[in-house]
């Protein structure tokens, strides 16, 4: 492992970071949404994520470099303001949906993003695996949205 990380390992941490954020603002959001079924598709968008992480933490590792992990105050800050605006507003489970709609924007956005390209080279199937799974949270969270 040296001092300096490479673009690649950039980009792997940086993605990283993100689908653990989201793996546990997925967990949040269940422990605060009454909705059962909502709650659980959370809970399942969670896991889903965390099989992610997995796959991103072993290709930080065969890249000679160790995993980076969110901020947590940062997190609580964040988790806090969420339930502030949900708690605000007309239809709680809709808020909550709809700020998970817009992680995965931001988290498909990271993936988009042309720093990330350098991933593609030794990890080929990677990001089109994350893009994959924002699409299918997206269509979950649309569906239960209407539901």
């Amino acid at each position: 492992m040296s001092l300096l990380r490479n673009d690649l390992q950039v980009a792997l941490n940086n993605l990283h970071v993100a689908l653990i954020s989201s793996d546990e603002d997925y967990r949040d959001a269940a422990e605060f949404v009454s909705d059962s079924a909502v709650k659980e598709l959370f809970m399942q968008l969670a896991e889903s994520r965390q099989v992610l992480e997995k796959s991103v933490a072993v290709a930080i590792r065969a890249s000679d470099d160790l995993p980076s992990v969110p901020d947590p105050d940062r997190q609580t800050g964040q988790h806090l303001l969420q339930r502030l605006e949900a708690a605000f507003s007309a239809d709680q489970t809709v808020e909550i949906i709809d700020q998970r709609l817009a992680e995965e924007s931001q988290l498909e956005q990271l993936l988009n993003d042309s720093e990330m390209s350098v991933i593609d080279k030794e990890f080929p199937s990677l990001r089109a695996e994350c893009l994959t799974s924002i699409s299918e949270a997206k269509e979950k969270l649309e569906r239960a949205k209407m539901s």
